[in-house]
């Protein structure tokens, strides 16, 4: 099993449909999995272990969730509100990986041992044209899919384990594919790192409901894209 499967099925039965929305930029089902090809292309070739997120909800979060799924590779969602000993400790937990990240953090870490570090842009760009491999991904169920690592609030922060099989099965055992219509959409708030984001755009991409992401929550900014949106 493996999350390609979702967006495989998603890009077949709905290649034209809205897939998610940020802000202006937006992409289409067919177009999530060309990015998520050349995003596993750039791990293969970048030699790591993990592809990693140190940023805020942008288009760069499924394609590199979907990406890394392709590469064979646990994706590593990290919380970008931490600074200094804290985010030192999880940056290296999942070294060696590829991290994609805002530009200010990108020039910080740009020389740290074991990191392929590229901004949100960069990433978008490359992964946003060219050809896709026509490279096989792993159907392990026990390949890890995803590593969230928790607040940390009582000792460091160790890493919740979610498997390929684990998600795969939860998503295909409680959703009907394409159940969604075109009109649908699910607004996601809520930071990367978090379980319940992760777990919007897997059933989404399953059932072909259309994202929308909110990167920066407040109550009137929520308001106002769900009402934009029709949410």
């Amino acid at each position: 099993m493996n999350l390609m499967m979702l967006l495989e099925m998603a890009a077949s039965g709905a290649a034209d449909r809205v897939a998610i929305k940020s802000g202006t930029q937006e992409l289409s089902y067919a177009e999530l999995l060309g990015a998520a090809g050349r995003a596993a292309s750039l791990y293969r070739q970048a030699g790591v272990e993990r592809a990693s997120i140190l940023d805020v909800s942008s288009l760069a979060v499924p394609i590199s969730l979907f990406g890394s799924a392709w590469a064979g590779l646990p994706f590593v969602p990290l919380n970008y509100r931490l600074t200094g000993d804290e985010l030192d400790f999880l940056l290296d937990e999942v070294t060696p990986a590829y991290l994609v990240t805002d530009a200010e953090r990108a020039a910080q870490l740009s020389s740290r041992e074991g990191l392929a570090v590229v901004t949100r842009d960069e990433f978008l760009g490359v992964c946003g044209q060219g050809e896709v491999e026509e490279l096989p991904w792993s159907m392990e169920g026990d390949d890890i899919a995803i590593l969230l690592f928790t607040s940390g609030t009582t000792g460091k922060p160790k890493a919740a384990v979610l498997r390929q099989k684990h998600l795969v099965s939860y998503i295909l055992g409680s959703l009907e594919f394409m159940s969604a219509t075109e009109e649908e959409a699910v607004l996601i708030s809520v930071p990367p790192y978090h379980i319940a984001g992760m777990a919007a755009i897997l059933s989404s991409v399953f059932t072909c409901r259309r994202i929308v992401q909110l990167p920066n929550f407040t109550a009137a900014a929520w308001l106002d894209l769900a009402r934009e949106e029709k949410v």
